[in-house]
């Protein structure tokens, strides 16, 4: 496609992450024709929102009648798979939610669909092109850090209440597992070996994950991951551990701690590593803050990126940011997890 193509992207799916979507569809350049979703309310609601003109009872409806070049799949994870194959079969082009899929038949079905119609398979892992991972990511790649290590992943989140949690294993906790499971796999590599706890319940329903604990060991580096929903407050953190220096990522405050070893006295050695952490996080606090108020960063800015990468790299051909195969090494990990912790409810009933 010439890079000034204008695509026409169609919507499956009009829940709240429709709502993220939207603007940053049209900030990238591309026309919204369509919305599609079974629930009539919901599809109307949505269209009406955002000034979109046709609405559609399915994906099929939406595929026939307007031919679209790319769809974002947004409907709940046990139906991606279905939905996203019938776009690629065709040869359209696919954003999916994450995660990707609830089982890694699944996902690597969808893989195969891409394939099969030449199209682009994404999924949006959008934390992993927020501002701070990208400053991350290039600070890796300078060799500033040295060699990378170890890689620690870190998530407290409260548990969902959408209503598609209970065709997820793990419900609430099961949501919460993919965004710092692909930051964490972005960096280790495909995993060769996993290893996991989890416990439960603390006050929640009888049954019910808050906590799991595991150790991946990557082609590249050896990674720790922690997600639970009882730690306060909420946290988003990845340690990346190098031979010459260490990375700390907040995704929540969008700051980034480089933290390095000093040749200094005892005594000004102590102090110099909280002055420094002081610093950067005051000049970062200062920037963040002024992006927010003059509208150069919104929320979900990893989003905003991840479709712009995504559709410029279907306009030219290039490398799919996120990809099919990508989500899929997430899914297969996540069942690897479960596996390794049993079921929910034999977790439950062993105390």
């Amino acid at each position: 496609m010439p890079p000034e193509t204008q695509l026409k992207v169609g919507i499956a799916g009009c829940g709240v992450i429709a709502d993220a979507h939207l603007p940053y569809i049209r900030a990238a350049g591309a026309e919204i024709v369509g919305v599609a979703d079974l629930s009539l309310a919901a599809v109307n609601d949505l269209a009406d929102r955002h000034q979109i003109q046709r609405v559609y009872d399915g994906i099929g409806a939406l595929l026939d009648a307007e031919a679209p070049d790319v769809v974002h799949v947004l409907t709940p994870p046990h139906t991606h798979a279905r939905v996203a194959i019938e776009a690629l079969e065709r040869g359209v082009h696919v954003l999916v939610e994450k995660p990707m899929a609830t089982d890694p038949a699944e996902a690597d079905s969808m893989v195969e669909a891409a394939r099969r119609g030449g199209a682009m398979l994404a999924v949006d892992h959008n934390r992993l092109f927020d501002p701070v991972m990208l400053d991350a990511r290039r600070v890796l790649g300078s060799g500033e850090m040295g060699e990378l290590v170890a890689v620690e992943s870190y998530q407290s989140g409260a548990a969902s209440e959408r209503t598609w949690l209970d065709d997820l294993t793990g419900g609430g906790l099961g949501d919460l597992i993919p965004h710092p499971l692909y930051l964490l796999l972005a960096f280790t590599g495909p995993a060769s070996e996993v290893t996991a706890q989890a416990s439960g319940t603390r006050g929640g329903p009888a049954g019910q994950l808050d906590e799991i604990r595991a150790l991946v060991r990557g082609e590249r580096a050896v990674g720790t991951l922690v997600v639970t929903t009882s730690a306060r407050p909420h946290f988003n953190l990845l340690r990346l551990c190098g031979t010459k220096m260490t990375l700390e990522v907040n995704l929540n405050t969008m700051t980034m701690l480089k933290r390095r070893e000093y040749s200094a006295p005892k005594a000004i050695g102590k102090s110099l590593p909280s002055l420094d952490d002081a610093t950067q996080l005051v000049l970062q606090t200062v920037r963040n803050t002024t992006r927010f108020l003059t509208g150069r960063l919104r929320y979900y800015p990893g989003m905003g990126n991840l479709i712009a990468s995504y559709y410029d790299a279907i306009r030219s051909g290039s490398a799919v940011p996120a990809s099919g195969a990508e989500g899929a090494e997430v899914v297969r990990v996540t069942s690897r997890l479960w596996d390794a912790v049993s079921t929910p409810a034999r977790l439950h009933e062993a105390g």
